[in-house]
């Protein structure tokens, strides 16, 4: 029985055999085909990267050219004692600022992912370096051409430029090793060559002081602050000007009257110019001169038509470079027996009326046409008329004289004709 139960393990043990060889087998071909499938997606997975990759190229690239851009605006500055003045050098650093900051943003709104983490943050590091170092530009250079005496404030002013240098250089090694990043098959190779310090040296602190002392003695970057009024009218209407100096006329014919107009404009320095219009009629023995936008000369006086109120209108601008706020307009009426250069004339019944109002602020090379409320007078009296503007508090009486500080006054006489 033990041989019969050897014999009949033989066939068995050689089906067991069998079995194993095609289990081998079918491992084999499932494996290559596993592997084969994995390559495949590899390669896919690979081919994918690689069109991201130059996806992101493509989209970085308007923005690194923006950021070149920007550069030049830097560099303008930094040359400005040969071609700004301060209004153009405060809107080159204004825009300087703004670009950065806005480029950082562009960078922020791409939706495109970074090949890798590292390259996204290296080019996050080197455009922020150049919004920081943009903005110690701007804090320098204001400190510079500022109110403050630049031996108070120059040391601060060239500490800045120094750690804008740092910063600006530190963004262009940031964007080097941005573009050393990047995968060979991403087209890096048309990124461009974005540098913004092309001499360090120039940064260094002797160069900083240097550049900030050269900034505050230039003239034409130095505070000119000058609030003027470039034009004044009365409403009603002036109806003639006495006291005019004489003119010579013709003999007397019988030539009919001629009615002519002219205009006259006043430019303000960076301003836009404003116009204003005389009419006058004259014949052969007369001369009467009507005018609704006027300075008389001095000794003159203004005759206004019968009226209980008068409105001044005032044409005021900023002939300066330097924002001025907090303006203000306004006028006065003082009758002749009030005024210290009319003393001893009088004027029964009349008294002193002001008016003022605020006008807010304006921006270098601008103007503002301004009506101030009526001011009540009366017919058949004669007054000197103040208009003044200047900043600050609202005068609470008849402003007779230049404000201090920035703004002007202007005086005329007027005579109210009777009813």
């Amino acid at each position: 029985m033990t041989v019969g139960w050897r014999r009949g393990s033989f066939p068995s043990a050689r089906r067991s055999s069998g079995r194993t060889v095609v289990i081998v087998v079918v491992a084999v071909v499932l494996a290559i085909v596993i592997a084969e499938v994995a390559a495949d997606v590899v390669d896919s997975g690979r081919a994918a990267s690689r069109v991201e990759a130059t996806t992101y190229v493509a989209e970085v690239i308007p923005v690194v050219d923006e950021s070149t851009t920007l550069s030049s605006t830097m560099h303008l500055v930094r040359n400005a004692r040969g071609s700004l003045d301060r209004t153009g050098i405060e809107q080159a650093l204004s825009n300087l600022v703004t670009g950065t900051a806005q480029n950082e943003a562009q960078l922020g709104d791409l939706g495109v992912p970074a090949p890798s983490t590292r390259s996204g943050q290296l080019l996050e590091a080197a455009l922020a370096a150049r919004a920081r170092g943009s903005r110690d530009l701007a804090g320098a250079v204001t400190l510079a051409i500022g109110p403050s005496p630049v031996a108070q404030v120059g040391a601060k002013a060239a500490v800045l430029i120094v750690q804008s240098g740092k910063e600006l250089m530190a963004g262009d090694r940031d964007y080097r090793a941005f573009v050393g990043s990047l995968p060979r098959s991403s087209g890096r190779g048309r990124l461009p060559a974005s540098r913004w310090v092309d001499d360090p040296s120039a940064w260094a602190a002797a160069a900083a002081a240097s550049f900030v002392a050269q900034l505050a003695s230039l003239p034409k970057l130095a505070i000119h602050d000058d609030l003027v009024i470039v034009a004044m009218t009365v409403q009603p209407p002036v109806v003639r000007i006495d006291g005019l100096p004489p003119t010579t006329t013709a003999p007397p014919t019988t030539t009919p009257p001629t009615t002519t107009s002219t205009t006259t404009s006043t430019i303000v320095p960076g301003a836009t110019s404003t116009s204003t219009t005389s009419t006058s009629t004259t014949t052969t023995s007369s001369t009467t001169t009507t005018t609704t936008m006027q300075l008389p000369p001095a000794g003159s006086t203004s005759v206004l038509p019968p009226t209980g109120r008068v409105s001044v209108v005032l044409v005021v601008a900023n002939a300066g470079n330097e924002e001025i706020s907090g303006i203000w307009a306004a006028a006065s009426v003082v009758p002749e027996q009030s005024s210290s250069k009319n003393a001893g004339k009088t004027s029964p019944g009349a008294t002193t009326r002001s008016t003022v109002m605020r006008i807010g602020r304006l921006a270098p090379g601008t103007s503002v046409v301004v009506t101030l409320p009526m001011l009540v007078v009366q017919a058949g009296m004669s007054y000197t008329l103040w208009a003044s503007v200047g900043t600050g508090r609202l005068p609470t009486g008849p402003v007779t004289a230049t404000p201090v500080g920035v703004g002007q006054s202007d005086e005329v006489n007027i005579k109210v004709a009777s009813g």
